[in-house]
């Protein structure tokens, strides 16, 4: 947890050899000089950055792309729910073509988020975290052509139902459910066809892995920890269909623990969002205090 505002220097507009920027905490990007014709502020890319994260409300403005064009993985905060998310500019982000992850914190809830951003089409992995996002608005990452790895953790979307289109996550390998707000999830083998790898965590509501997602032939694991006893025993069903169809090489890799106890589950995970809720409020105070 930071204790006052961290801010990167406006030297790093300058610094053309920087490979790589990557914080755990989120820091402000300072926004470059304007540009001034052959004058000391005209614009100096960054031609050699490929790595920048963790960045606070990153503004995908025109001064700020231009100079991080070969960039290839993004990390992004949100601090606070936005009253207007035109301000930062998301359709840009389109513009990043050559970058391959991005990942996305929120601090409060974002709904409007996928319906303001545009996605580079190379984008191989995609990362939320919080933001409570409607399930509805997923079909937006469903739809993009080169997306390989997906990991939704802490509530990144909102509602117990989840029923993917088809034609969608056409080209996912890799899918990761953590601690999401999901009870009925609705999918076939059409919907994840080249699904390689499934893990799912702390998903206490959740019921069970849709029967259809064992029929998918591409599939080599399913990896369920500290879930309910029914999403345990439908992995272990689609295992046997995996072998039935002569895949002895599919693999299920299950934790329970204390997790087993279903009210003591609901527990930890309430304790865990509260320690989540209160370090989002001393943040917001500490953000006010240092104003």
């Amino acid at each position: 947890m930071r204790l006052f505002p961290l801010n990167l220097p406006p030297e790093i507009w300058k610094m053309t050899q920087l490979r790589h920027v990557q914080l755990e905490a989120a820091v402000n990007l300072p926004d470059p000089p304007s540009a001034e014709i052959g004058g000391e502020n005209s614009v100096i890319a960054l031609e050699n950055l490929q790595t920048l994260s963790l960045i606070k409300n990153f503004r995908c403005i025109d001064e700020v792309l231009k100079r991080i064009s070969n960039l290839k993985k993004l990390g992004i905060c949100y601090g606070k729910e936005p009253t207007d998310w035109s301000y930062y500019y998301l359709n840009n982000l389109v513009d990043l073509d050559k970058l391959e992850a991005l990942k996305c914190f929120f601090c409060w809830k974002s709904p409007p988020f996928l319906k303001n951003v545009k996605f580079p089409e190379l984008l191989k992995k995609l990362t939320f975290v919080h933001g409570n996002i409607p399930w509805e608005d997923m079909t937006i990452v469903g739809s993009l052509p080169n997306l390989q790895v997906l990991k939704l953790r802490s509530h990144a979307l909102l509602g117990p139902e989840w029923e993917p289109n088809e034609g969608e996550f056409l080209q996912l390998k890799f899918l990761l459910l953590e601690n999401v707000d999901l009870k009925y999830w609705r999918a076939d083998s059409i919907h994840f066809p080249k699904l390689e790898r499934l893990l799912i965590q702390l998903c206490i509501h959740l019921e069970e892995i849709p029967s259809g997602i064992g029929e998918i032939t591409t599939l080599e694991s399913i990896e369920v920890y500290y879930c309910r006893d029914s999403l345990v025993s439908s992995a272990k069903q689609i295992q046997e269909t995996q072998k039935s169809f002569g895949y002895d090489d599919f693999q299920v890799r299950i934790e329970r623990g204390v997790f087993s106890q279903p009210s003591l589950m609901c527990k930890v995970i309430t304790i865990m969002n509260f320690v989540i809720i209160l370090e989002k409020i001393i943040d917001k105070l500490l953000e006010a205090h240092h104003k």
